[in-house]
This record gives structure tokens, C-alpha cells and sequence, in this order.
């Protein structure tokens, strides 16, 4: 009985110092980035506490830090936009979903190549990225294109270059499951969902706000990836059990 209250004890505190890292990452320590006129993409760090703490401590508790670092942050430093429940569902997502990916890879229910999904999810990016240039008004050079599509394929590969090449003394956290983990938060809550939510919430269409958010995605995706696994030699400090 004490040892379980002094693991919970363990765990609330571990939770809220992440959630605490992510709201003065997110809301001290960002950029916010108008489209369309509306204060929609916002560059950053604090996203990364959030995926730590589902990676390290499970599902429910990336959903509680995710949520609570959210309302919280919202409450302390608006940063000049109204309150949307949504992005408070996205906020919670992006700490359960790593935790449902990590328990499936600890209890090997995902047998995958991590690296060949890795290149799958960067040819995306990589198409979404170039489509942005072109679907522009007015068109754009032969040779800005090309300068345009080497750079964001560069961005894409280096992840995918860099999960080959380095090595982490624990498999469970290498750099391929890392990026995939990340990569997965970014498509589908990142790009899908929170571009939704800023949709309704400001009444303009989908396609308004996504090319912005897939060009973030050049940087975000492969930065935050190498941050974490940079990190993740102390994961083994921070665990409870």
C-alpha cells in the first residue's frame, strides 16, 4: 500500500513537472506564426514534454500532461487567441498516442520496419511540401522549384539518414521509433486535427491553414526527434518502476 502511494506520488510529480516544462516551452518560449490573417501556427518546444512523458510513463499520463499543460498554459498566457477545445483534445492525443505506440512496442504488438514506414511518411511530406510552391498564385520559377524541392527533401532525409546511422545503447528508444512516434503525432494531430479545429474556430477553410503547417513540418518533424532521442539517455532516471 505505501509503495503504491509513493508511486503515485512519483508519477503525479513527474507529470506535472513535464507539463510544467511544456507550458513555459509553449507559451514563454514560441513563435507564433499568422496565416490567413489568424495567429494558427505556433513553433515551438513544448510539445516535446508532452511525448516524453507518454513514452515514459504510459498513455493516461501523456493524456493528463497534455491536457492539463493545455488549459493550464491557456489560463496563464492566452497569447492573444481564444480558448479552443479542440486543440485541448490534441493536446491530450499527442500524450496518449505516443503511450499507446510504446506500450505496443514494449509488449511487441508492432512488428514493423521502422525505417521503410519512416520513408513512406517522408514522400508525403515531401509532395505536400512541393504541392504548397505550386498551388500558388502567380507560379514559381524552374529553378526555384528545384531549389525549393531539394530542401525540403533534404529536411525529409536527414531523419531518415540519421535513423540509419546512429545507434542507441536501448533499442526502445532508438532513433527510428522516435521519428516514427513524432512523425505519426504530426500527421495526424498536428496536420489533420488542429488544422480543423482552427478551421471552425475561425471559419475558414481547411486547405487555408494546411500548406503552412506542412511546410513547418520540414523542421519540426526531424528537430524534435533528434531532441528527444538526445534526451532519451535519461529516460532511464525518470522512470517510476
Amino acid at each position: 500500500m505505501v509503495q503504491a502511494k509513493s508511486y503515485n506520488t512519483k508519477l503525479l510529480v513527474s507529470c506535472g513537472l513535464l507539463a510544467g516544462i511544456s507550458i513555459i516551452l509553449t507559451r514563454i518560449f514560441s513563435y507564433t506564426i499568422p496565416i490567413a490573417g489568424f495567429p494558427v501556427l505556433r513553433i515551438g518546444f513544448g510539445d516535446i514534454p508532452v511525448i516524453i512523458s507518454g513514452m515514459i510513463f504510459g498513455p493516461i499520463a501523456g493524456a493528463l500532461t497534455g491536457g492539463v499543460s493545455d488549459i493550464l498554459g491557456f489560463m496563464i498566457n492566452p497569447m492573444g487567441g481564444p480558448y479552443i477545445p479542440g486543440l485541448t483534445i490534441s493536446a491530450t492525443l499527442r500524450g496518449l498516442l505516443p503511450g499507446l505506440i510504446y506500450w505496443a512496442i514494449k509488449n511487441n504488438k508492432i512488428k514493423i520496419n521502422y525505417h521503410i514506414i519512416n520513408v513512406i511518411f517522408s514522400i508525403l511530406m515531401v509532395a505536400g511540401a512541393v504541392y504548397v510552391p505550386l498551388s500558388q498564385d502567380g507560379g514559381i520559377s524552374n529553378i526555384a522549384l528545384i531549389i525549393y524541392g531539394l530542401i525540403a527533401l533534404a529536411f525529409i532525409l536527414l531523419p531518415i539518414i540519421l535513423g540509419i546511422i546512429i545507434k542507441s545503447e536501448e533499442g526502445l528508444y532508438s532513433f527510428d521509433k522516435i521519428l516514427f512516434v513524432v512523425t505519426v503525432c504530426y500527421y495526424l494531430i498536428s496536420l489533420l486535427l488542429n488544422t480543423f479545429w482552427l478551421a471552425v474556430a475561425y471559419n475558414k477553410g481547411f486547405l487555408a491553414f494546411l500548406p503552412g503547417r506542412i511546410i513547418a513540418g520540414l523542421v519540426i518533424i526531424p528537430l524534435h526527434s533528434l531532441i528527444i532521442f538526445v534526451l532519451s539517455r535519461w529516460f532511464k532516471y525518470m522512470r517510476i518502476l
